[in-house]
């Protein structure tokens, strides 16, 4: 019964995967005055991408425009870019509207409390799913390797949860409370996000089956989670957060086993064999190929600065959290929220970026190839996974050597 539920999983989230390479964006450039309707799909800074008949455009605005809105535009049009809006309305649904008003309300006042632009650039980063960085900060970011730390992932949910653990263990109480505050994150407090979703549909199940005391299975919860997330942005099969968040979770599932738990196994992976790089190289052996193909760089930096930038990382969220139920009024909670960001700006403006490689010259089907056989591999072997891992990464890194620097051997 148990391999029959994980065949039809499997089952589901291939035709899933399917139907949203089916469905997936297709560029249609355009000349000349148009009038299009379509959703947004994402903004940074002023930039807007928006999506019409399941084509990609995008047109600067200083209006304020949130994934998921609704909009008709009229304007002139350059292949994919909207260069001059002549007419802009929009659109929201009735949580679209609720999520506007809680998460601009809790902005504001948040943004208010912080001393600092590096305070108030990870608020909005940690908080409110919103990327402040410069250019030039987020290179550093992905140079210094903890660029995923400012963005919103399971990681943070794990610590999430944990801070519900103060309830008496005897109480389902606290799985009801952590549920309720997962659903109000996710859904009224941040914009459709790959990775926050995901991390929403796993321990949204974990905590049903706590409730129920029902068996619970991460592996099961993954394709699940997969298969949904497609369902409903099918625009996700291209984005390049989606694919690192569900082979980075898939690679530690497979590798510390399906059957544990968030609260079980957070801490444990995090303080675990050599602080946490154990998990670190187990990731980055899965996700390897695609920042190589995608962004054409990948930095050692992760193994000497994950774990310091981490602890900075996660106590500031909780602070966050704490704050955000005091609505930023209690001294004590402020003062610790801008000593951790003057220590986060510290740390990230004078340390310097280590084991940066460039990378010009990475074949696409690794993109497929390398991460479905590092994760075929960690099915297979049921022991001395580690020394696998390790020896897969380095295997990795020969390959990049050798299509790197082949045509001048």
């Amino acid at each position: 019964v148990k391999k029959f539920g994980l065949i039809t999983l499997l089952g589901t989230a291939l035709f899933f995967s399917f139907y949203a390479f089916r469905e997936k964006p297709s560029f249609k450039p355009l000349r000349g005055y148009h009038c299009l309707r379509g959703e947004v799909i994402s903004k940074n800074f002023n930039r807007v991408w928006f999506i019409s008949d399941n084509h990609p455009y995008y047109f600067y605005t200083k209006r304020k425009l949130f994934p998921s809105d609704g909009i008709g535009v009229c304007g002139t049009f350059r292949g994919i870019r909207l260069s001059k809006v002549d007419r802009l309305k929009v659109d929201r649904n009735l949580l679209q509207r609720w999520r506007v008003k809680i998460h601009e309300t809790l902005k504001w006042r948040a943004l208010k409390s912080a001393r600092t632009k590096v305070e108030k650039k990870l608020i909005s980063a940690l908080l409110f799913g919103e990327n402040w960085f410069s250019r030039g900060e987020r290179k550093k970011l992905s140079h210094l390797g903890i660029y995923h730390l400012i963005v919103i992932s399971g990681m943070h949910y794990a610590l999430l949860f944990t801070f519900f653990l103060i309830f008496p263990v005897r109480w389902k109480f606290r799985y009801w409370v952590a549920l309720l505050f997962f659903a109000f994150f996710t859904f009224l407090l941040l914009f459709p996000k790959a990775p926050a979703y995901r991390a929403f549909f796993s321990f949204a199940l974990f905590l049903l089956a706590k409730l129920l005391e029902q068996n619970y299975s991460s592996l099961k919860a993954l394709l699940l989670a997969y298969s949904a997330s497609l369902w409903l942005f099918p625009h996700w099969f291209t984005n390049i957060g989606f694919w690192l968040s569900y082979l980075a979770s898939g690679s530690l599932i497979l590798y510390y086993g399906s059957k544990k738990v968030p609260e079980e196994s957070f801490f444990k992976n995090f303080f675990g064999k050599f602080l946490g790089l154990e998990a670190t190289l187990v990731v980055s052996a899965a996700i390897f190929p695609l920042l190589a193909v995608y962004l054409h760089f990948f930095s050692l930096g992760s193994f000497l600065y994950a774990f310091p930038f981490t602890l900075v990382v996660e106590a500031f969220l909780i602070t966050e959290i704490l704050n955000m139920f005091t609505f930023w009024s209690f001294p004590p909670l402020l003062e610790l929220q801008h000593k951790l960001a003057d220590l986060f700006g510290f740390l990230f403006y004078n340390l310097p970026p280590v084991g940066v490689i460039e990378v010009s010259s990475f074949p696409e089907w690794s993109v497929f190839l390398l991460p479905a056989l590092f994760l075929f591999g960690l099915i297979v072997i049921k022991k001395k996974r580690f020394p696998f891992a390790v020896l897969f990464f380095f295997a990795e890194l020969l390959l990049l050597f050798l299509f790197h620097y082949g045509d001048h051997l």
